[in-house]
C-alpha cells in the first residue's frame, strides 16, 4: 500500500484530506500519511489527524510514496511538483468518488476532482489541473496543464482553456470559446468571447479589466 502525502496543508490540502479519503484509491492503493509544507505550524488550530512531515525541498520520496498537490497558487504548485519529481516522486490522480468522468474523457497526471465535479465526453484535462466542488467539464473541451476551476464552474462543450487559466467560481464560459494561457476569469462571469493570454475578465457578459503577464514559474 502506498503513501499518499499531500503537499500543502493549507485550506484546499485540508479539503483534500477528506476528499482523498472518500477517493476509490483510497484504502485500495494507497492511504494519506501527511502532508508537506513550509511552515511547520500549517495546522496549528485545525482538526487532522495526520501531520506536516516537513517542508517541500527537505523531503526525498520513498519508494512507497505518491504525491498529490493541493496548492492554489500556480506558480508555487510548479515549484513544488518540480522539486518532487526532480527527486523521483510519483503524482496520482485523485478523484472523489462521487466525481462523474465519462469513459471517453482524458485525464492529465496529477488531475484532482474534487466531489460533484463532471467531465464528460470528449473532454481533455491536461497535467495538475484541478476541477473543485460542482463544477462541470462538457464535451470536447479541453482544459490546459495547471489550469484551476474553482467551485460550480461551468466549461461548456468545445471550450478551450490555455495553460494556467484560473476560473473563479459560478464562471461560465460559452460553447467555442478559447481562453488564453495565464487568465483569470473572475467569479460570477459569463465569458461569451475569447479571452487573450494574461488577460483577467469579470462580469455578465464578461469583459477585460486589465491585463497580466503569462505566469510561467
Amino acid at each position: 500500500m502506498k503513501q499518499l502525502i499531500i503537499v500543502g496543508a493549507g485550506g484546499f490540502g485540508r479539503e483534500m484530506l477528506d476528499w482523498a479519503r472518500q477517493a476509490e484509491d483510497h484504502g485500495r492503493d494507497w492511504v494519506v500519511a501527511g502532508f508537506l509544507d513550509d511552515n511547520p505550524r500549517a495546522l496549528e488550530g485545525h482538526a487532522a489527524d495526520v501531520p506536516v512531515l516537513g517542508p517541500v525541498a527537505a523531503h526525498e520520496p520513498a519508494p512507497d510514496e505518491v504525491f498529490a498537490c493541493a496548492l492554489g497558487n500556480v506558480a508555487a504548485k510548479r515549484r513544488c511538483v518540480a522539486a518532487i519529481r526532480g527527486r523521483g516522486g510519483v503524482f496520482v490522480r485523485v478523484i472523489h468518488r462521487t466525481a462523474v468522468v465519462s469513459p471517453a474523457a482524458s485525464l492529465g497526471e496529477g488531475v484532482i476532482l474534487c466531489p460533484g465535479s463532471v467531465v464528460t465526453a470528449g473532454a481533455k484535462l491536461g497535467n495538475f489541473v484541478s476541477v473543485n466542488l460542482h463544477s462541470t467539464v462538457a464535451h470536447d473541451a479541453v482544459v490546459g496543464d495547471w489550469s484551476q476551476l474553482h467551485c460550480h464552474v461551468d466549461i461548456t462543450g468545445g471550450v478551450t482553456l490555455g495553460e494556467g487559466v484560473l476560473a473563479g467560481s459560478h464562471a461560465s464560459v460559452l460553447p467555442g470559446v478559447r481562453v488564453g494561457a495565464g487568465a483569470v476569469i473572475g467569479a460570477g462571469a459569463v465569458v461569451m468571447r475569447d479571452v487573450p493570454a494574461g488577460a483577467t475578465v469579470y462580469g455578465a457578459p464578461a469583459r477585460v479589466l486589465g491585463a497580466q503577464e503569462v505566469n510561467r514559474g
